[in-house]
């Protein structure tokens, strides 16, 4: 009689456990990853509302750059169509160039080969394409960034006065490198980590390559996504990376497609603490319930006969 009443003691404290462990393992597991999932939309939000700021930002900057600029190639243009020498003149050239903080001018024929410049290297060169229009409008004004040669600068192109033509000047702006950050994409993450081993990247949804990742070596590379991963305009899947079984948190912005990961190892890492701790713990709490039961009733049965 007494061994089975303390089997079935032992049996009941032994499926309250395992009830425990379970219930602990499955709510302390939709917790985190939910926790995380949320973690992931915040820093996709923080991405989407960065990336139009930026646009934003570069615009009125641009434009505020451009409309400078082209005012002064404008003004130029009107000098050089009253004074043609010049043209000629290399000396009032340079001088008209630092006059108005150009980097370099250039002065085309009529076929946008560049006849004269401050930069003797230019010479019989052709003009940008952009700026061919001037040679038959008269009222063209254009400006374009330049990244060409490991330097930011803006060129304005308008067309002369005189003669028909195109007056290109450059410009190297204080403020260039800070546009050239705001256009540039891929520097967009380098600052905002997930978690210890998570990663942010942004997917070009064209050809599905990454255009900027936490971690920089991968841009530019394949992302081992496709387009059958991204059925809804935002969601998740599971996936792997580096060899581990990761959860891709992911929402479409414009032409691209943001993503947010992180493995399940670490989501789960404080699962996995308490369930092994609770394994530990409550078989020994059991334990330590059972003898009480069991003292108990040998404490009663003495009782009993000594009466």
């Amino acid at each position: 009689m007494d061994r089975k009443f303390y089997t079935s003691v032992i049996a009941s404290a032994l499926i309250c456990c395992l009830v425990f462990i379970f219930l602990a393992f499955y709510s302390v597991g939709v917790i985190d990853r939910s926790n995380t999932r949320n973690l992931l939309n915040d820093r996709i939000d923080q991405v989407c509302e960065k990336l139009d700021d930026n646009i934003y930002e570069s615009k009125e900057l641009t434009e505020e750059i451009y409309n400078n600029y082209k005012s002064k190639s404008r003004v130029l243009a009107i000098m050089l169509s009253k004074n043609k020498s010049i043209m000629t003149d290399e000396t009032s050239l340079e001088e008209l160039r630092m006059a108005i903080g150009a980097n370099i001018i250039s002065i085309t024929d009529s076929k946008g080969i560049i006849q004269f410049s401050t930069n003797p290297s230019s010479e019989n060169k052709k003009a940008y394409e952009d700026f061919f229009p001037a040679i038959d409008n008269k009222v063209f004004s254009e400006a374009v960034l330049n990244t060409e040669n490991n330097h930011t600068s803006v060129i304005t192109g308008c067309s002369r006065l005189d003669a028909p033509g195109i007056v290109q000047i450059e410009f190297i702006p204080e403020n260039a490198e800070y546009l050239l950050d705001l256009t540039d994409i891929s520097k967009t993450l380098t600052e905002m980590p997930v978690l210890k081993n998570g990663h942010m990247a942004i997917i070009q949804a064209s050809d599905y390559k990454y255009i900027s990742h936490t971690d920089y070596t991968l841009v530019g590379t394949k992302a081992q996504f496709s387009e059958s991963d991204f059925p809804e305009e935002k969601g998740w899947f599971s996936s792997e990376h580096d060899g581990h079984d990761v959860l891709v948190q992911y929402q479409k912005h414009n032409d691209n497609i943001i993503i947010g990961m992180v493995s399940y190892d670490e989501i789960y890492n404080r699962r996995n603490s308490i369930i092994k701790w609770t394994i530990f713990i409550v078989p020994v709490t059991a334990g330590v319930i059972t003898l009480t039961f069991r003292n108990k009733i040998i404490h009663i049965q003495n009782r009993k006969e000594k009466k």
